[in-house]
């Protein structure tokens, strides 16, 4: 199988996984908010805190390191191995030595045994962290996958289990504990590599060399991505930042299904290829090309069908998440393809000049947040989004010289993405505020009408105006399923 399908399939099976997890994710929080009081979901929240941050120090870094290594040996697995686990239980030692201090903080005590319970899991996620990185490291994505569903499932039913046995927080802390216990022996079955009592300081220092500017860039994106709600919820309260949170989070859902699946694929593929630029140009140029045809038109039609959406799904008391959902639409659009750029830099080396140019991104970020702050949460907003015009542009430029792109070609790769959804959107808008508007439809009725209609349009004006590659390999490969597949079967019939 070459990389170029490798790439197809693992990008395929990545958001089979993350689908997944967000049906089961969402049934469910349906039935523990049943069972559970606001209250442990909020001991839970208050733990995840202080669990996720220590979740950035997991491995020391060791998994991207090995990924991104043109060769590698048993040395550098197992020593990789070791260091994980001695990490895992340090990690678990200084949260549960201060857990007391955080219970007292908060003045919860029942916090303290939620983080010393909920810290185990980096015991237990080490002895598997190396193994899913040689999987990911060979591109299969199809092994993930079965072992994350298969976890999730198990998960998710135990969690339900414990809630219904009335033991309420701990169906949340515990649901966890159940699925890393039970991926230990599904990714040491799939993968035959085991550790040896082997620890090389000279591969330790090597894979250190490119983890450390990694994990110092995770540490400051972590505050960076955190300090919009830090700030909102201390200026404008924890009604508003509730707002902006559901509004953030639903800007999310494009990025978490196309360009973090896509992203998680790529690493490893142009790690493989970190010599060849010319084959990493051209991946690249097919890469922003197909997310920007599928987040473009996502985060164009959103902020038309914005309202109808939101009081569809969550009624009328979250009226005030439009406007911001709106705006961060347009932010979406523009991460989406933003998300890339760290692959560039990680796949070919570049972790320190991530690094710096994280610190510059992330201080500016921050500012303007602390600047916008002062015209309410839309002008947060609207700073953020100013910023993002001026920081994404830059940010490309050096990831592409990297690899000898020029910007030219960059951008004309997402010209055909673009243009058609400018066209979609105008004609959206025409359609709901000049024709449709008479009609005076629910909100229901209305996002039926008009989420279909946005598909048929952009899909037509692709085909009518332009000549896409890869609209063109999709139409391809749906003819030859129906023509080889299914009407084969239909016949028999």
């Amino acid at each position: 199988m070459d990389l170029r399908t490798k790439v197809i399939k693992g990008a395929s099976w990545t958001v089979i996984y993350q689908v997944t997890n967000q049906v089961l994710s969402i049934g469910v929080m349906v039935i523990l908010a049943r069972l559970l009081n606001p209250e442990d979901f909020g001991t839970v929240a208050l733990s995840d805190v202080f669990v996720v941050f220590a979740y950035l120090f997991a491995d020391l870094g060791m998994g991207p390191a090995i990924i991104q290594r043109k060769e590698i040996d048993d040395s550098h697995l197992s020593t990789s191995f070791w260091v994980s686990l001695i990490t895992g239980f340090a990690l678990t030692l200084l949260l549960s030595a201060a857990s007391p201090f955080i219970a007292s903080f908060y003045n919860r005590s029942i916090l303290k045994y939620v983080i010393i319970v909920s810290s185990g899991t980096f015991i237990l996620g080490a002895f598997t962290s190396i193994h899913k990185t040689i999987l990911t490291r060979n591109l299969e994505f199809n092994k993930i996958a079965y072992v994350n569903i298969a976890s999730r499932v198990i998960s998710a039913m135990a969690s339900v289990g414990i809630a219904l046995l009335g033991l309420g927080v701990w169906s949340l802390v515990f649901g966890a504990i159940v699925a890393q216990i039970l991926i230990i022996p599904l990714m040491w079955y799939l993968v035959k590599w085991r550790p040896r009592l082997l620890f090389s300081k000279q591969c330790f220092m090597d894979m250190f060399g490119f983890s450390s500017y990694l994990l110092a860039f995770n540490f400051f994106n972590y505050f960076f991505r955190n300090s919009d709600s830090l700030i909102i919820g201390r200026v404008l309260g924890v009604e508003i930042l509730g707002y902006y949170s559901l509004a953030y989070g639903l800007m999310l859902k494009p990025l978490q299904y196309v360009s973090w699946s896509v992203g998680n694929v790529l690493f490893p593929a142009f790690s493989r290829l970190q010599d060849d630029k010319e084959r990493i140009r051209s991946a690249y140029i097919r890469v922003v090309r197909s997310i920007s045809l599928l987040t473009f038109p996502m985060m164009l039609g959103l902020i038309v069908v914005s309202r109808e959406f939101v009081l569809t799904f969550y009624g009328a008391k979250w009226a005030p998440v439009v406007i911001p959902l709106q705006l961060l639409s347009i932010i979406g659009a523009i991460q989406s393809i933003g998300t890339t750029v760290g692959i560039i830099f990680n796949s070919q080396g570049k972790s320190n000049l991530q690094l710096k140019w994280g610190v510059f991104a992330s201080t500016t970020y921050v500012a303007a947040f602390f600047i916008g702050i002062h015209w309410g949460l839309i002008g947060l907003i609207l700073m953020y989004m100013g910023v993002c015009f001026i920081i994404w542009p830059v940010s490309h430029y050096i990831s592409n010289q990297i690899i000898g792109l020029d910007m030219k070609t960059f951008f004309r790769s997402m010209f055909p993405a673009t243009a058609a959804s400018v066209l979609m959107f105008t004609a959206l808008i025409l359609l709901k505020y000049v024709f449709l508007r008479t009609l005076q439809l629910e909100s229901h009725f209305l996002l039926m009408v008009l989420v279909p209609l946005g598909v048929v349009l952009y899909a037509a004006f692709l085909q009518i105006f332009f000549k896409v590659p890869e609209v063109e390999e999709l139409k391809n490969f749906l003819r030859g399923i129906i023509t080889s597949r299914l009407i084969p079967a239909f016949k028999r019939v």
